[in-house]
């Protein structure tokens, strides 16, 4: 017998929005895994852990001045030094030993083109965000849904009559990851389709490839650079979450910024426990994100208005430059109480003593916190706006204590999950303060987190990676555009045997087979035209 190569493509679509172009900002690596974030806890410690992208001048007190001097970046565009970072997700198992989830580079930031109105209709230019700029999305202490209805849902919107609050809980995603094997086909979904983590039973059946964990940005801008202790309200969701009409008073259009992280949850399937975010969330709800904005002078606007390509791909832009080593780069201001502190594991509990708190009531600032606990720096000049009085045209709900329903109220709202009959009440979320729960008492029963629906997904496109061996592991990726529409082939390698004039003949790593795995990604989006920003299907 001779191991012979072949070859088979295989494709599955990448559904897009009717955008100007979009790209996929790659980071190869971290700078740090750490307990720092200068906006919510500026000049000391946080509470929970980050995974941090960007660059390597990214500290307790850094600003967009600071980021801009950074020896290295992490990801894939020189000029871009800016900061992006989110809670990783890590295994408990059941003895409470913990150990992170590690990821399946690169992490993506998607910079979207998608057009929009403001809401009287006036067509919006997309602006670069300014330096400086910076915002969060998704609440640290959220454990429980204020959205009606199903989840995961088809549904797509729009969402003119939500609050911004409720556009917030959609822009979170935890996709499921399913290329196909043994001959079945590859499954996915849409983006941003699930809003909560499934249990881990449910993934270890359904999600043979890992998690894909998504975040969208808002990109409607009321003109300040800063929105407050909570750094959200001088931006708004538009109605279609990444694109669509801006609320009233957000006539700035910004690129829609989505973080994307594939994380390798299959390393642990049959393994007793749960996964649980760095910021103690075992339930996916308070996933969330921090960005500071540090692009070299003009260089982002002039990408905005030049970097037409609807590949997704870096390379296709000619304002780039592209440093080397970004997977090497790493935090030049480490704090000295952190040089030590284990972040990967294994350990008892999450690092800095953080507390797993499933919910449904908001979860409380930790123990591991010592900077300013509303991420106020001082003498800063930015915007004074609070959250309790921004957000008005896009019916934000005002500030306080959750308001939890008693689930044995017969006027308790609930949703119940299509596919599983999961049943979870629905909670007023309108503080991210982290306040103790005034209202509850012992009343509250937390439900189970809703699993999600049968399997499903895929990813975006890793733009030609190559890598590894002969086992069936992907060696590389590539990427097309047609139509709207982004292709991803994904090529892997797999011994092939056949017999060939009954001689037989030695095996040998040389000799084995290359394929065409199918790989699928669909990025629902809204589709827009004219200045109405209204969806084509």
């Amino acid at each position: 017998m001779h191991t012979l190569t072949s070859y088979a493509a295989a494709v599955l679509a990448i559904s897009l929005p009717a955008t100007n172009a979009f790209w996929r900002l790659e980071c190869d690596g971290s700078v740090g895994l750490a307990r720092v974030d200068p906006l919510m806890d500026f000049g000391g410690l946080s509470d929970h852990i980050h995974t941090i992208k960007g660059g390597s001048a990214f500290s307790a007190t850094s600003t967009a001045d600071d980021l801009l001097k950074s020896k290295c970046v992490s990801c894939g565009v020189a000029q871009d030094k800016s900061a992006y970072w989110t809670p990783p997700l890590y295994f408990m198992a059941d003895d409470g030993t913990v150990t992170i989830v590690p990821e399946k580079p690169p992490f993506k930031a998607y910079y979207e083109l998608n057009a929009g109105s403001t809401s009287d209709g006036k067509p919006q230019k997309i602006e670069a965000f300014p330096n400086g700029f910076q915002m969060i999305a998704g609440s640290n202490y959220r454990r429980n849904t204020t959205l009606s209805g199903p989840d995961p849902s088809e549904f797509r919107g729009p969402f003119s009559d939500e609050s911004n609050e409720d556009r917030e809980q959609r822009a979170i995603g935890f996709n499921c990851m399913n290329y196909g094997h043994n001959g079945s086909p590859a499954k996915n979904e849409p983006t941003l389709y699930r809003h909560s983590l499934p249990e881990k039973s449910w993934i270890d059946s359904n999600c043979p490839d890992g998690i894909r964990m998504e975040l969208q940005f808002p990109s409607c801008w009321n003109g300040n650079m800063d929105g407050g202790e909570k750094h959200k309200s001088h931006v708004a969701y538009p109605n279609w979450i990444n694109g669509g009409d801006c609320p009233a008073g957000f006539d700035h259009r910004f690129p829609a910024l989505m973080y994307e992280t594939i994380v390798a949850t299959d390393q642990f399937i049959g393994k007793g426990g749960k996964f649980v975010l760095g910021n103690g969330d075992p339930t996916g709800y308070g996933y969330h994100g921090d960005f500071i904005a540090a692009w070299d002078e003009g260089v982002l606007q002039q990408a905005v208005d030049q970097c037409t390509d609807m590949s997704g791909l870096m390379k296709s832009c000619g304002v780039f430059e592209f440093p080397e080593n970004t997977a090497s780069c790493r935090l030049e201001n480490l704090p000295s109480e952190l040089k030590d502190e284990n972040t990967e594991g294994p350990m008892q509990g999450l690092p800095g003593g953080c507390e797993v708190q499933d919910g449904p009531e908001q979860a409380r600032k930790g123990k591991g916190a010592s900077g300013s606990s509303s991420g106020a720096k001082p003498n800063d000049k930015s915007s004074k706006d609070s959250d309790e009085k921004s957000n008005s045209g896009s019916n934000e709900k005002s500030d306080g204590d959750s308001k939890v329903v008693d689930s044995s109220s017969a006027a308790a709202p609930v949703a119940k999950n299509k596919d599983t009959g999961a049943v979870f009440a629905q909670v007023e979320d309108t503080s991210d303060k982290g306040a103790d729960n005034k209202d509850t008492g012992d009343k509250y029963e937390a439900p189970p987190a809703p699993p999600g629906p049968a399997p499903t997904p895929a990813p975006p496109a890793a733009s030609n990676n190559v890598a590894v061996d002969g086992a069936g592991n992907v060696i590389s990726t590539e990427t097309y555009t047609s139509g709207r529409v982004v292709y991803e082939n994904k090529v892997v390698m797999q011994e092939v045997t056949v017999t060939h004039d009954g001689a037989k003949a030695k095996r040998t790593a040389e000799a084995k087979a290359e394929h065409v795995k199918r790989h699928g990604h669909r990025h629902h989006h809204p589709m827009q035209h004219g200045v109405g920003g209204r969806r084509m299907r």
